[in-house]
């Protein structure tokens, strides 16, 4: 696979990317609304560029193994000094707007699973008010999460 191939397959990750980037925005806006088809629409437009990106992957993998090179961002460098001046100088910039992209990408899912783990919480206290339960008090793990607390006996009673 040539230098060239490898531009071409740094452009689509990008471009994925980036639409990837506007549907977690978007995911965002229906969360905050509360829009349920809209996230299931968007969901799906995720998944579905989850496996573009994937597929994009596995090609900048193959290419990188090939040479005997990394996979990471050393061996994308290692790879591109190997260009015209141009062209190494096109891709290396393709190649730092991916990363940026995907700390970008990476934060705003962050974000959008802040805001369903909120929502899944609220719901389940919902059913529980409904089913005449009371909604148990929860403890939080590391990540957020809730961990449901073991109501406490009491060995004596008054």
């Amino acid at each position: 696979m040539a230098s060239a191939d490898l531009s071409l397959i740094l452009q689509d990750i990008a471009e994925h990317l980036s639409q990837l980037r506007h549907t977690l925005e978007s995911e965002y806006a229906a969360l905050t609304e509360n829009n349920l088809e809209r996230i299931v629409q968007l969901a799906n437009d995720k998944n579905r560029l989850f496996e573009f990106l994937e597929d994009l992957e596995k090609e900048r993998h193959e290419l990188l193994l090939a040479a005997g090179l990394d996979f990471d961002s050393s061996g994308i460098m290692a790879y591109l000094q190997r260009n015209k001046a141009q062209t190494k100088d096109d891709s290396t910039a393709v190649w730092r707007q991916i990363e940026t992209l995907t700390k970008q990408c990476r934060k705003q899912n962050q974000i959008n699973g802040i805001i369903l783990e909120k929502n899944r919480r609220r719901a389940e206290k919902a059913l529980a008010i409904l089913k005449g339960q009371t909604p148990q008090a929860g403890t939080y793990t590391a990540n957020g999460e809730t961990c449901k607390s073991q109501p406490r006996h009491s060995l004596a009673r008054a």
